[in-house]
């Protein structure tokens, strides 16, 4: 298993763009948006598995909790 990563994310604005290594930064940064954006909720999202269409024909992370 890979160690776990964390993305802020917003509804209303589509993909994360930046992952973070832990879920500190992941809040910290997500204060600091929800400050420059009163009224609008901010998410904190945890990876829990990847797959892509790549090899042999698929392939998958699973993430660790911790």
């Amino acid at each position: 298993m890979e160690k776990a990563f964390y993305m802020v994310w917003r509804a209303e604005s589509g993909d994360p763009v930046k992952k973070h290594e832990t879920i500190e930064l992941a809040r910290e940064e997500a204060r600091r948006l929800a400050r420059l954006h009163p009224c609008i909720e901010f998410f904190v999202l945890r990876a829990v598995e990847g797959w892509s269409y790549r090899e042999d024909p698929w392939r998958s992370r699973s993430f660790a909790k911790k």
